[in-house]
């Protein structure tokens, strides 16, 4: 019964969405009919369901974010779990005349839509990589071999990663910030969000973090830990030790932050030299 309901909400709610954004988008600013016009239709599916929004609030969110520390005139920038692309049309004002917006995704089923999507904005791509990740992957276990980038070391401006981390133990998580760390430019900013543990309970048990994994590091949910991971403050200082200085922490609400950010969102600048 409950995948019978859930069949018809979105046979409702996929063509109900269509009429709905053509009439929001009659009484918009040209600036919202952008963001309104770079919906990709997949959101509106069972396949991988994103609010309008949830997507809206998001795009909003990001402009403000990266107008505040993003300050190259033509950054090069690398979205690391990209999925639909939903920032591709908020760094698509900032490469639109220069610099590159590239979105990596290991979900095929995500980065279909945004090929068909987002094939015309101008400076913006996408490339499925081949690392796995028991949550999204299941099938397969997260690789050990090289990180499948296909960038430069030292040639970009700004990682972003939402929603990325908290699906990767230690061991990934330091595997993937040494990556962010070499292509980054001297000085370059990441842009990377955490569920840090707090003493606070979620009545949605996917954020209250109560088995350990390594020291620090917690899970909801042992019989497959990425599906949410939580770190301690302690945990995260370390991770980021002599790497990066944190220019700025959003903290987030899901697990007892102060503002309304669902997760903990961290502005890092690179720091100097090779890690220790």
């Amino acid at each position: 019964m409950r995948k019978f309901l859930k069949f018809v909400f979105y046979k409702i709610y996929t063509v109900a969405s269509f009429f709905w954004l053509k009439l929001d988008r009659i009484a918009s600013w040209g600036e919202t009919r952008h963001w309104i016009d770079n919906v990709p239709r997949a959101i509106f599916t069972p396949d991988i369901y994103v609010s309008y929004a949830g997507w809206m609030h998001n795009q909003g969110f990001f402009a403000s974010l990266l107008s505040v520390f993003l300050k190259k005139p033509q950054p090069r920038i690398l979205d690391f779990g990209c999925g639909m692309g939903n920032l591709a049309p908020v760094c698509h004002h900032f490469v639109k005349n220069g610099g590159s917006y590239l979105g990596v995704d290991l979900d095929e089923k995500q980065i279909a839509p945004c090929l068909k999507t987002y094939g015309s904005l101008s400076n913006c791509n996408f490339y499925l990589t081949h690392d796995k990740n028991p949550f999204y992957t299941p099938d397969g276990e997260s690789t050990t071999s090289g990180i499948d980038w296909p960038v430069k070391d030292g040639s970009l401006d700004l990682v972003i990663a939402m929603s990325v981390f908290t699906h990767l133990q230690e061991r990934e998580s330091i595997r993937y910030l040494d990556k962010i760390y070499e292509t980054l430019a001297p000085d370059g900013l990441a842009m990377i969000s955490f569920l840090i543990k707090r003493d606070y309970i979620n009545p949605h048990f996917v954020y209250n973090f109560d088995h350990a994994l390594t020291p620090g590091w917690f899970t909801s949910n042992p019989s497959c830990p990425e599906m949410a991971i939580g770190l301690t403050r302690d945990a995260l200082q370390k991770l980021l030790a002599n790497r990066f200085e944190v220019l700025s922490h959003i903290e987030g609400s899901v697990t007892g932050g102060r503002h309304p950010s669902l997760q903990d969102i961290f502005v890092l600048r690179k720091l100097p030299g090779e890690r220790a």
